[in-house]
């Protein structure tokens, strides 16, 4: 079987932008990049995340040995100095399947609420998200992917999943769902955003009274 240890992953500023450069000798598929590293399957239920940086491995690394047995966040099989094992999750981001699909059912608002919380159970400093960072695997499951920030940023109200449910079209329904079902973390939301410091493109949090009115 050949090495995944054998691919690395570097990087170089092109015009003053950082861009990853990937060194491959392996037969392995590289099935997605981003800011920190490289994805590659391995098999129909496994993949590897090759970094750039150790340290994000290890944050990483930690975030998943913390949500083992979550049902929101992919197995951790293996991990090393620059690389994380972790399961496949085959299936289109959230983000993907709202552009195809128009609208957001409840089941995955239920869902999204759930995964906000589950990262408060954790103990995740970084309590957030994007649609483009979870996976709707079999069955309409909901699973996060892309965790090296969990414990190293801190943000306590999941702007960036805000903002990227506004930019998909379904910011509203959304918040109408967590309203309905759970009113105070819905308050806790606004205050945690006329709070905040860096709210550049995060999206206003009317008042309860207000959604109702719209729907």
């Amino acid at each position: 079987m050949e090495d995944y240890r054998s691919i690395s992953v570097t990087s170089e500023l092109v015009n003053g932008r950082k861009v990853l450069k990937v060194s491959n000798p392996t037969r392995y598929v590289m099935i997605g990049i981003g800011a920190q590293g490289a994805v590659f399957r391995l098999s129909s239920n496994r993949c590897v995340k090759i970094y750039e940086e150790p340290h994000s491995a290890m944050w990483e690394t930690k975030a998943l040995q913390a949500a083992a047995g979550s049902p929101y966040f992919p197995a951790l099989y293996e991990s090393g100095r620059n690389f994380v094992v972790m399961e496949y999750l085959p299936g289109p981001t959230l983000q993907e399947y709202l552009a195809e699909h128009p609208g957001l059912p409840d089941s995955f608002a239920e869902q999204l609420v759930g995964i906000v919380k589950e990262m408060r159970r954790l103990k995740f400093t970084r309590v957030d998200t994007r649609t483009g960072h979870i996976i709707v695997t079999e069955g309409d499951k909901l699973k996060v992917i892309d965790h090296s920030g969990a414990f190293r940023t801190t943000r306590r109200a999941p702007f960036m999943l805000l903002k990227s449910l506004k930019r998909d079209g379904c910011l509203m329904k959304f918040l109408r769902y967590v309203i309905e079902h759970d009113p105070k973390l819905y308050a806790k939301w606004r205050r945690k955003r006329s709070e905040g410091v860096d709210l550049r493109g995060v999206p206003e949090l009317p008042p309860p009274e207000k959604l109702h009115e719209a729907t």
